[in-house]
């Protein structure tokens, strides 16, 4: 048996060998290209601006270009016409991506794995072509890359159909025997027929005709192998092509825009080749950056939409993070994404598409049930660190009951490339295939964009019915859940979809987080008020925020919200931000003085809070709450003019105030969705006894009596209705942690189980002071410096409001750190309890299992709580989204320092 296996596997080599030989006979009568010229640009232009230029280069095969930086070339040629009647392509290798435009028209796209362009499958001989290709030297593997690259190929040649079809038997033939068990009479078979074959090749004569003729005798050879039909119990995989395209990720939005172009142009051209070519696509924002930019390519891919081979899939506007977007966003990117598909394509999709997102927050199912969306995909969860998810085909349970059917595609690949190995490894995997036939694959190369090339459409025309693999099917996504849906009795998974890997997403690039925050809480405000003041006779802006919950959806997605994109993305968003903020700010100062003029007021009015204000000296001031519930909170209003001011509340009473230069603070009690008006006037303000006391080492209201250490750390907090202690004896509260943060693989997206190994308290005090004393509140700052970095912190209390607030100013200078603060509370606890969008999930704070061990830093919103009977302490935050609660112990995570995005290192785990 050995000499058997070692003499099959001398065999399979000569086999490749001869095979790899055969392939170079599929091209002949290369004829060079020399009419190229190149021109280099650092900054993106449009073709009709790039075709207008004058200072062109000839460039010739061998040369060099670019170093970083963008290219056009123009290419001209015409076909000889010694190839009549022969099937022409221009082979073209320029070392980057490109986009070649035929007639000013994106025609195909160009990079490693799409290298030819087929001109004509039956040349008249005389054809001129003057293709101009839109360029980058880049890769998107390494968008930094600044090395020059090689004019490695540009050649005219004709294609021996004979040749290619009997080099892609011999190679499907050979990839099956190699995956295939090697004590199988399958495989020995195989071997023995394809050495048969092999050797039955003419290698002398190479001629067109010989070529041809020795191909049809050789191909004879191995048809007996390619008429085995699958065996009767052979399970069915529904494949569809794909191109996973990021909006933006190791390169800004304006190279997505083009990616868009290579992608979209090359499927086109390939289903012009393979009539059974199914397609999918996902993302309204690459419809519309296509929309805008290559209207001809838009219209080429609405017209394969409606012949039914183009999928129109996803769901949404991006491929949004699930976890930090709120649910009011997640809604968002369903709710403009479905319009835009059913507008421009009349497609209303029932598919959420997300093959490459980090987890799924178990508010999901309801938001896509109540969308119309039925079904829902991703690979990701399978890539997980410790436990491998234990099924293919379930039913996904959220919070509220609500249940879709979910499809893992087994192979955990959404750039799958459909070789045996890979469709045997997709019925290894699938772990329904005891009730189901059904799996899914998605096929084709994706991440930078491109798309499925030529040979894995060669690869499923014959693996659609063949001994030793799974039946494959050319089918929409949307049509395979439909074929599955009801067919069996599948298991359920109740509660998130948590990603045993890439938790420092919740963390990376907090600046980008927190606009993102205040974006989503802004354009609610704005909305809200909008709709108020429509009642008053104002005109909804409804374009305005339309246009700008488009930029809003477009910064969430996956590689964008979570911090794992590259510098040039965050400098895109930094100026984005600031735009999308201040529209969304007018249009509240509108609404909010529409609504004012109807209720006394139409001065200037200012948001503290959720709270929005309108004051004028011995005016109303009109106080407006926008959340669901009645509000007490503290207002702050700036008043002009010399002389005191009091503020009189809805019933006439004076409240007590406290006055820091021009500005006046004042407690105010609004109802839900509404309004209140309190009256400032000109009067001597009341003076109020207040419980409020505050030191350099103790803060004291009616609620809380908080004692320092020396250290100006938390190290008691009485709750004086219980008379508790907060904070465990031994233990400090409101402690900065730095950890050390060097993860293994993934700098940006990851924080790896063993960070708390080693860390440091950051504890030294360079300055502690009291800062606001007053009636209604007061604070102390305190001032620490550590490593290469210092934090000034503003801890304060309220006389009426059972809170208290850290607002944290960092100068961070780190490299692979990661600050957070802990607080451990005196309670007897096994879980914590978490928000996310529409409701809170709760999670273990021990590590009893693999499970529980895995799920160390979780995602939540606004709030994490833990509580017994009667007694609990909440930690709220207003950007922030990492937490790790470890036993009693709650820790916010505040900031990170990775300095990569560790792509290499991605590539290298798919």
């Amino acid at each position: 048996m050995l000499f058997q296996q070692t003499n099959q596997e001398r065999y399979l080599r000569k086999i490749w060998r001869r095979k790899e030989e055969i392939k170079g006979y599929i091209l002949s009568n290369r004829t060079p290209v020399t009419d190229i010229q190149v021109r280099e640009t650092r900054d993106f232009e449009r073709y009709s601006d790039a075709v207008k230029a004058h200072d062109y280069r000839p460039i010739k095969v061998g040369d060099q270009w670019g170093g970083g930086v963008n290219a056009w070339f123009k290419i001209s040629f015409s076909i000889p016409h010694s190839f009549r009647g022969r099937e022409v392509v221009l082979a073209i290798d320029i070392e980057g991506e490109g986009c070649a435009f035929l007639d000013g028209k994106p025609y195909q796209g160009i990079d490693a794995n799409h290298t030819e362009i087929l001109l004509t499958p039956k040349a008249k001989g005389g054809e001129k072509f003057d293709f101009v290709i839109d360029a980058i030297s880049k890769h998107w593997m390494n968008f930094r890359d600044q090395s020059p690259k090689t004019l490695r190929r540009a050649e005219l040649a004709t294609r021996n159909a004979d040749v290619k079809d009997y080099f892609f038997n011999l190679d499907i033939l050979y990839h099956l025997a190699d995956a295939i068990p090697e004590d199988s009479p399958r495989r020995a078979r195989i071997i023995y027929i394809l050495n048969k074959s092999v050797d039955a090749f003419d290698y002398t004569n190479t001629d067109d005709e010989s070529l041809r003729q020795s191909s049809i005798r050789a191909n004879a050879i191995l048809k007996p192998l390619l008429d085995c039909r699958a065996n009767a119990s052979a399970t069915n995989v529904a494949v569809h092509g794909h191109s996973h395209i990021d909006v933006a990720w190791l390169w800004p939005y304006a190279e997505t825009k083009r990616k868009c172009s290579r992608t979209f142009s090359t499927v086109l051209r390939l289903m012009e080749q393979y009539p059974e070519y199914i397609f999918t696509q996902s993302q309204a924002q690459l419809y519309k950056f296509t929309q805008e930019n290559y209207p001809e390519l838009y219209s080429e891919i609405k017209e394969r939409i409606k012949e039914g081979r183009w999928e129109v899939t996803g769901s949404m506007w991006v491929e949004a993070d699930c976890n930090l977007c709120s649910g009011e966003s997640l809604v968002r990117q369903i709710l403009l994404a479905k319009n835009y598909f059913l507008d421009e394509f009349g497609v209303d999709t029932d598919v959420l598409w997300l093959p490459d997102v980090f987890g799924y927050a178990a508010a999901l199912p309801q938001i896509l049930k109540k969308a119309g969306i039925h079904y829902f995909s991703t690979i990701k969860i399978n890539w997980s660190q410790v436990n491998r998810f234990p099924y293919t085909t379930f039913y996904w349970k959220g919070i509220d009951g609500t249940r879709v059917l979910a499809h893992f595609p087994p192979t955990t690949d959404y750039n799958a490339f459909p070789d045996p190995r890979k469709l045997m490894d997709q019925v290894k995997y699938f772990a329904e295939k005891d009730r189901s036939d059904w799996s899914l694959l998605s096929y084709g190369w994706g991440d930078g964009g491109g798309g499925p090339e030529p040979a894995h459409l060669e690869y499923l025309r014959r693996s659609k019915d063949l001994e030793g693999l799974p039946r494959c099917r050319q089918m929409k996504v949307s049509d395979f859940f439909h074929t599955i849906d009801g067919s069996a009795d599948f298991p359920e998974w109740s509660g998130e979809l948590y990603l045993e890997l890439h938790r420092g997403t919740y963390t990376t690039q907090g600046r980008n987080k927190r606009y993102n925050r205040k974006a989503e809480l802004l354009y609610r405000d704005a909305e809200i008020l909008s709709s108020i003041a429509s009642s008053f006779g104002h005109t909804y802006p409804y374009d305005e925020l339309h246009r700008e919950w488009e930029r809003i959806l477009c910064n969430q997605f996956h590689d964008v919200i979570p911090g794992s994109s590259v510098r040039s993305v965050y400098e895109e968003t930094d100026k984005m931000y600031p735009e999308i903020l201040g529209v969304g700010e007018k249009v509240v100062e509108t609404a909010i003085a529409k609504i004012a003029g109807q209720v006394g007021s139409n001065s200037q009015l200012r948001d503290e809070k959720h709270f929005r204000s309108s004051s004028r000296e011995e005016k109303d001031v009109i106080v407006l709450n926008t959340l669901p519930w009645e509000r007490l909170d503290l207002v702050s209003i700036t008043c002009s003019g010399e002389g005191d001011y009091a503020v009189l509340d809805p019933y006439g009473n004076e409240a007590v105030i406290q006055k820091q230069g021009d500005r006046i603070a004042f407690m105010a009690r609004v109802p839900s969705m509404g309004y209140a008006t309190y009256r400032l006037v000109s009067s001597k303000p009341l003076k109020a006894k207040s419980e409020l006391k505050v030191s350099r080492n103790r803060l004291e209201n009616r609620f809380f009596r908080i004692s320092l250490d020396a250290k100006g750390v938390i190290k008691s907090i009485i709750e004086k209705s219980t008379g508790r202690e907060v904070v465990p004896q031994g233990m400090r509260a409101n402690l900065l942690q730095l950890f050390e943060d060097k993860p293994n693989d993934f700098d940006a997206w990851d924080i790896d189980m063993f960070y708390d190994d080693k860390w440091e308290d950051i504890v030294d005090l360079r300055e502690i002071e009291v800062v606001e004393e007053g009636p209604l509140f007061g604070s102390i700052r305190v001032t620490r410096e550590f490593s290469n970095s210092s934090i000034k912190q503003t801890m304060r209390i309220y006389s009426d409001i059972p809170r208290i607030d850290f607002e944290t100013w960092v100068d961070w200078h780190e490299d692979h750190k990661c600050l957070k603060a802990a607080f451990p509370v005196d309670v007897n606890v096994n879980t914590a309890r978490y928000e996310i969008q529409f409701g809170n999930v709760v999670r273990p704070t021990h590590t009893n299992t693999s499970w529980d061990l895995a799920r160390f830093e979780v995602c939540a919103h606004r709030w994490a709580d833990i509580s017994e009977q009667g007694f609990g302490v909440s930690l709220m935050n207003d950007c922030k989204y990492g937490h790790h609660t470890k036993g009693n112990v709650m820790r916010l995570t505040l900031l990170r320092s990775p300095k990569a995005v560790s792509y290499t290192h991605l590539r290298a785990h798919e």
